[in-house]
């Protein structure tokens, strides 16, 4: 940024519980999401929830993907919070969707401020994201909050396989993104999403670092090859 001063106004869900905050600040480079970018912390952040009642559904539920994901990764109280309301409920009602936003950013932000650099604890935040980015290189039929609705899906799907996860909890985090009007139904053939899954930024060394939910609020890095990933499939 050559030491220029920005802040946020964020105007949308997704950028009020997810983009907007931690100062990761990347642009996609051939196709590819993200590839490029610095880490520069803004001057300010507003996220005014009021700001949201404007938004299209689809749009509003794009944010709620990633709302989704921060319980899961460290969160159990908002996880059960979720379940127990409705998509509506949470468009309609203004405390509740201040609770949820305020609840996902300290996710973030707390995750942040141990690792803001992305060099351990912060791998966590890419929870579904490695086949979300797959989702959407393969696909232009879903926004980023429904390719991480999916991709959360699908990686719980396999940490059950691998152990990490009981099937019960996978069931929750399934119906928990059902209820909210997620199409799970990966919009290609999974094959040709792990063909994408390759070429992701986060790979290194020939290994992938795979995100695995091991319980609501829980969750682990996991460095794999690309063919145990795939196997998994």
């Amino acid at each position: 940024m050559r030491g220029v001063k920005f802040g946020f106004v964020s105007t949308t869900l997704l950028g009020q519980v997810d983009a907007s905050v931690g100062g990761k600040n990347g642009v996609n480079v051939d196709g590819y999401k993200n590839m490029a970018g610095t880490f520069t912390q803004p001057q300010f952040v507003i996220c005014d929830p009021a700001l949201l009642r404007t938004l299209p559904e689809r749009e509003f539920r794009a944010g709620l993907a990633e709302v989704v994901k921060a319980a899961i990764i460290a969160d159990a109280d908002l996880f059960g919070r979720i379940e127990r309301t409705t998509f509506e409920a949470l468009r309609t009602d203004t405390d509740l969707l201040s609770d949820a936003v305020s609840a996902a950013i300290r996710v973030k932000a707390d995750i942040v401020e141990r690792d803001e650099r992305e060099s351990g604890d912060r791998r966590k935040l890419n929870l579904g994201h490695t086949l979300a980015h797959a989702i959407e290189k393969a696909s232009n039929r879903m926004n980023h909050g429904e390719a991480v609705a999916v991709g959360t899906a699908l990686i719980a799907g396999a940490a059950v396989k691998l152990g990490a996860l009981t099937q019960a909890d996978c069931d929750r985090i399934v119906n928990v993104l059902t209820a909210l009007g997620f199409d799970l139904t990966p919009p290609v053939e999974v094959k040709r999403l792990l063909k994408e899954v390759g070429k992701d930024k986060k790979n290194e060394d020939g290994m992938l670092r795979i995100v695995l939910p091991v319980g609501i609020g829980d969750c682990e890095v996991r460095p794999m090859t690309m063919d145990a990933f795939a196997a998994l499939f």
